[in-house]
């Protein structure tokens, strides 16, 4: 069996500096298009788009991206790593019931669309709540003033 080995992709200041300049628009709501050599365009899918849109938004902010599959099954240790925390406090989250896992003999597993759901309601929640923080100080710019 042939192992394939990864592309590795540097890109130059140039492309940083572009991607920061196209990573200040709002690209929630946008489609990208690819336009073929003979005038016809071919509009990706939204899950690609997606891939493409987040790799855009790290390489302008960290300029730094990595891309690579995710397998279906999990162990504790990638889950954690891909949440963003303990290994100890993901298996208390999935004591706890907010994250499913299952047993392979003695060890845990998670589905990797439970972990990418739940690092996607983290990151939402910490919007959320920068955002309210937002409005309060706000507000309390808004008090010391008067």
């Amino acid at each position: 069996m042939a192992t394939a080995t990864p592309e590795r992709i540097t890109v130059g200041n140039e492309t940083l500096k572009e991607a920061r300049e196209a990573g200040k628009e709002d690209l929630q709501n946008s489609s990208l298009v690819l336009r073929h050599a003979d005038g016809s365009e071919q509009v990706f899918p939204a899950h690609l788009q997606e891939v493409l849109i987040n790799t855009l938004k790290a390489l302008a902010g960290s300029g730094e991206v990595s891309i690579g599959k995710m397998p279906d099954e999990l162990t504790t240790t990638v889950a954690a790593d891909a949440i963003g925390v303990s290994r100890p406090t993901l298996m208390k989250w999935a004591q706890e019931g907010k994250i499913d896992s299952y047993k392979v003999g003695s060890h845990s597993r998670f589905r990797h669309d439970d972990v990418l759901a739940l690092k996607k309601q983290r990151v939402q929640a910490q919007r959320d709540a920068f955002t309210e923080l937002r409005t309060l100080d706000a507000e309390l710019d808004e008090m010391f003033e008067d």
